[in-house]
């Protein structure tokens, strides 16, 4: 039986690694896309876990911001696998201030990754999918787009658009909006002042932060994205 094949954007670690994982342990291959170099040390241990759970994994240095890297991240996978049944539009990064507190170059970059770099990895995922008439995408927006933060608000809306534009195709668009999760990303000091800020709290670090504040496992947002990907019912 041919394995299904899954691409992740931002999948050399934290929740892109995780969702890797779960695909690699239950019968899909993996094509890994991530800014870090594929010979790093963190990518290889990514690729490595992937391999022992029994699955192939293609691993692509590729900036979301950059067309080329995106057509050619794509034209890779097409010509590896000869399929593309689940894309997980997983990269993003994230901005601490207030709407007057940030610069132009903030708010770009966050607008350019988190909702660009998201409608380029869709582009390119319904282009391929039109082609074999099936899949799934799977935007990672935030429980900060339920309420409005400009980029993942906007991957909510992206979703949508999508959705609509490719009803009856045998493609199927959907959005998962986590709140706060224990990854890399969070176990920085400036996201622990930003807690303390949000809670009034004084976290020294972010093993303090963890333990005062409720933190999803990254495998409980795995669970959801491997859900969204495979089941009928989704």
């Amino acid at each position: 039986m041919e394995r299904k094949v899954v691409l992740i954007t931002g999948g050399a670690m934290g929740q892109g690694k995780s969702h890797a994982l779960k695909f690699a342990e239950n019968g899909f291959d993996v094509v890994l896309a991530d800014m870090q170099d594929p010979e790093g040390e963190t990518f290889k241990q990514t690729v490595a876990e992937i391999e022992a759970a029994g699955a192939k994994a293609l691993a692509v240095r590729a900036n979301i911001t950059s067309d080329e890297d995106m057509q050619n991240l794509f034209e890779k996978a097409w010509q590896t696998f000869g399929r593309i049944d689940v894309v997980v539009a997983n990269a993003g990064v994230i901005n601490f201030g207030y709407t007057w507190e940030l610069t132009d170059a903030q708010v770009q970059k966050v607008i350019d990754i988190d909702l660009i770099g998201t409608w380029r990895t869709d582009k390119y995922a319904a282009l391929y999918m039109r082609k074999q008439g099936f899949g799934r995408i799977i935007n990672i927006s935030s429980t900060s787009g339920m309420y409005g933060t400009m980029a993942k608000w906007g991957v909510r809306g992206l979703t949508k658009t999508l959705a609509q534009e490719l009803k009856g195709t045998g493609i199927v668009v959907n959005t998962v909006c986590p709140t706060k999760v224990k990854t890399p990303m969070c176990e920085t000091d400036s996201y622990v002042q930003f807690i303390n800020d949000l809670t009034g709290m004084n976290f020294a670090n972010w093993q303090e932060m963890y333990d005062g504040v409720p933190f999803l496992e990254v495998a409980d947002i795995s669970d959801m994205v491997y859900w969204l990907g495979t089941s009928r019912a989704a």
